[in-house]
């Protein structure tokens, strides 16, 4: 199977496959290489790059360069296009740039085990979708021959029992040949949004029809009528009761009675719970009665930390052995003589 490939001059054609001085298609692209130069001429150029390269980022493609990608384009086609290689073809290719390559893909979801090769057509055409080709199609598919599977096994793939993998292969795997096209913008192309212009046009139309119009009547404040006119006396607002001074008798509380004293904090007198009580006496609160501090018990010492004993240095912020001397578990903490004296001597 050969792909149908007609080239203008002055066109630029990169050409991609896997080549050695191994390899069963060295002559066969060599060839090919020629009949392409031959038809774009000397206004023209046919590049040639390892897919092995392109695939493991030790070459980088130019962007928007060629005009036309081939890849994989002669016998026994064991190049598979991942994801990484064709968006780097992408790349490469000029807006609306082509792209025609071989591809092996297996004629059911069944995989054969022996082989490297797992993708069915269809998966081949979403590949092409996600890595951002346009026009995918697959023009041909046919199964690959006896000797092209032999070769596979063989010299490309390195199987251990090529006669028992033609075998199962016969017929189950296929080569076919897919064309694809980039979009007609390249990467990181902008475009003004088309209902943008037509927001602007309105609104220079309405400007237009606004400034042919007459202008609207509003009402207004008219300032200057403010000047002459009679402002009103405040004090002419007001009665004579306004003006009169309130009498402090009206200002009493009714029924003449003492207002009600406060409960204190505290209140032991009643007032607080809302007894009736006599008000002329003084109240006298009386705070909670502290609980005196148990005394700490030396001799029988208990301790859920096991440091007491030990000192300050090992002792919880609450124990209540703070301040006191080291002592042994049973002893009685006693000062020493010495501590009874100044440090100052004079």
């Amino acid at each position: 199977m050969t792909l149908a490939l007609n080239f203008e001059l002055g066109q630029a054609v990169l050409l991609v496959s896997r080549a050695s001085a191994e390899a069963q298609n060295l002559d066969a692209l060599q060839q090919l290489r020629e009949t392409l130069a031959v038809q774009v001429g000397s206004s023209g150029k046919v590049d040639f790059e390892q897919v092995d390269r392109i695939e493991s980022g030790a070459v980088s493609l130019a962007s928007a360069h060629y005009d036309y990608v081939v890849a994989n384009p002669a016998e026994p086609w064991a190049v598979e296009h991942s994801g990484r290689v064709l968006a780097s073809l992408l790349l490469a290719l000029k807006p609306s740039g082509s792209l025609a390559m071989h591809e092996l893909v297996l004629d059911s979801t069944d995989s054969i085990t022996e082989s490297p090769i797992t993708r069915t057509k269809d998966d081949l055409a979403q590949q092409l979708r996600f890595a951002g080709f346009v026009d995918s199609q697959i023009t041909s598919c046919e199964p690959v021959s006896e000797p092209t599977l032999r070769v596979l096994g063989e010299s490309c793939w390195n199987l251990s029992d090529a006669s028992a993998f033609v075998a199962r292969a016969n017929g189950h795997i296929l080569v076919a040949a897919v064309t694809a096209k980039k979009p007609a913008y390249n990467v990181g192309a902008a475009a003004a949004l088309s209902f943008g212009k037509k927001a602007k046009a309105k609104n220079t139309n309405d400007a237009h029809v606004a400034a042919s119009q007459p202008a609207q009547k509003v009402w207004m404040i008219n300032v200057e009528s403010d000047d002459d006119a009679e402002i009103e006396d405040q004090d002419d607002l007001l009665e004579a009761e306004d003006l009169a001074r309130p009498d402090i008798a009206a200002l009493a509380r009714p029924g003449d009675s003492a207002p009600r004293k406060k409960a204190c904090k505290n209140c032991t007198c009643g007032l607080a719970s809302g007894e009736v009580v006599d008000e002329s006496l003084a109240c006298k609160p009386t705070d909670k009665p502290k609980k005196p501090k148990k005394p700490v018990d030396v001799v029988n010492v208990k301790s859920s930390c096991g440091s007491c004993s030990l000192g300050d240095a090992f002792r919880c912020s609450s124990c209540p052995y703070l301040g006191m001397p080291a002592f042994k578990p049973g002893e009685k903490v006693t000062l020493g003589g010495s501590m009874l004296h100044d440090d100052f001597m004079p």
